[in-house]
C-alpha cells in the first residue's frame, strides 16, 4: 500500500516573527558593520570580505543560514522558468532598460555619484562583480523565497508587502533617490513573485542591474 501523504503544515506565527526578527537584526548588523559603528561593541568584526571581494558575512547570514533551514521543504520551481508567461520576458527586458536608465543618473546625481566613483581599474571592477555575486545571491534567496514565502502563507492577502519594507528600511543607509528607487523596485518584483511563485525573474533583474551599474563605472 502507498504510503500517506504527510500533512503539510503551515508555518505557525511564532516562525514568521522569528524570521522577520532574524532579517532584522542581520540587517542592523551588516549596517552597523559597513558604517564602522562602534557603539556598544565594535561592530566592523562582522566585516568578513576576502581579498578577492567576496563578503563571507553577507553571505552566510543572508543565504548558508536562510538555505539551511528551508532545504528540507525547498521548493524548486521558485528558481526556474516553468512559472514564466511570455510576456514575463518582455517584463525582464524593460526592468533591464529600466536598469541602465536609472543607472547613468550616478553621473548627474552628486549623491549617487559620490558613492559609486568610477573605477580606475579593471581590477577593481572584478573585485566589484565577485562581491555582488556574493551578497545578491544570498539577498534574494533571503527576501524573495524564505521570507516572502513564510509572509504569504502566513498573510496570503498583504504578507508579500513585508518583503519590500525590509528592503527599503535597509537602504536608508543610502541617498533618498536610490532608496526610493529600491521601493518601486522591490514593490513591483515581489509583487510579481509571489503572483507566479518564483524568484528568478527578480533575482536575474536585479543582477543584471548591478551589473550595468559596475560596466558603467569602469567605462567612465
Amino acid at each position: 500500500m502507498p504510503e500517506p501523504a504527510r500533512e503539510v503544515r503551515p508555518p505557525t506565527l511564532a516562525l514568521t516573527i522569528l524570521l522577520l526578527a532574524y532579517v532584522a537584526v542581520v540587517h542592523i548588523a551588516d549596517t552597523l558593520a559597513a558604517q564602522g559603528s562602534t557603539a556598544i561593541i565594535d561592530w566592523r568584526l562582522f566585516r568578513w570580505r576576502l581579498p578577492s571581494g567576496f563578503d563571507l558575512f553577507k553571505f552566510t547570514v543572508w543565504f548558508v543560514v536562510p538555505f539551511a533551514f528551508t532545504l528540507q521543504r525547498i521548493d524548486l520551481g521558485w528558481f526556474g522558468t516553468r512559472r514564466w508567461r511570455r510576456v514575463d520576458w518582455i517584463i525582464l527586458a524593460a526592468l533591464m532598460g529600466a536598469g541602465a536608465l536609472a543607472v547613468s543618473l550616478v553621473a548627474v546625481v552628486p549623491s549617487l555619484g559620490g558613492i559609486y566613483p568610477p573605477f580606475t581599474s579593471s581590477r577593481q571592477a572584478w573585485h566589484a562583480v565577485v562581491w555582488t555575486l556574493s551578497w545578491l545571491t544570498g539577498w534574494e534567496y533571503l527576501h524573495r523565497y524564505a521570507l516572502l514565502r513564510r509572509c504569504q502563507t502566513q498573510w496570503p492577502r498583504y504578507g508579500w508587502l513585508a518583503v519590500p519594507l525590509a528592503e527599503t528600511l535597509y537602504h536608508l543607509q543610502k541617498p533618498p533617490l536610490e532608496m526610493a528607487g529600491m521601493l518601486v523596485f522591490s514593490l513591483a518584483v515581489t509583487y510579481w513573485a509571489a503572483k507566479r511563485r518564483n524568484a528568478l525573474m527578480p533575482a536575474l533583474a536585479h543582477l543584471i542591474i548591478e551589473l550595468e551599474l559596475i560596466a558603467f563605472r569602469l567605462a567612465a
